[in-house]
């Protein structure tokens, strides 16, 4: 299930949260831990308490600053949109706003991650 990638970046409202990605291919599944939040507007970095940055999370950090995700236009648009929706779900929402949207954001996800696993499957075959 690993896809080489140890770090996400999570989009916020302002910034961004970097995340560690962690691997079990026994269990086929994977977590991500916050090591930090990061203000766009400052270039503030606010560590993970009992967390102390690598120099690749530096130089992550700081690509992030300048580059963003490396996507552009609707793509761009669509996954900073999810990560506020986490962040929403994570830190702002209240137990009956979750409850009121879990089930519908469950289904949205399952809906997307399908379409993608699909859309690559059938690149990989027109590349044969």
């Amino acid at each position: 299930m690993g896809s080489g990638r140890d770090y996400y970046f999570r989009p916020r409202p302002g910034g961004a949260m970097l995340l560690r990605i962690d691997y079990d291919a026994r269990l086929r599944r994977s977590e991500m831990h916050r090591i930090a939040g990061i203000n766009r507007a400052s270039g503030a970095v606010s560590v993970t308490e009992g967390h102390e940055l690598t120099d690749t999370e530096r130089a992550l950090i700081g690509t992030w600053l300048t580059a963003k995700n490396g996507l552009e236009g609707e793509a761009a648009k669509a996954a900073e949109q999810i990560g506020h929706i986490a962040h929403w779900a994570q830190f702002r929402a209240s137990p009956a706003e979750l409850d009121a949207a879990s089930e519908e954001l469950l289904l949205a996800m399952q809906d997307l991650r399908e379409v993608l696993v699909r859309k690559a499957a059938q690149r990989a075959r027109n590349t044969e």
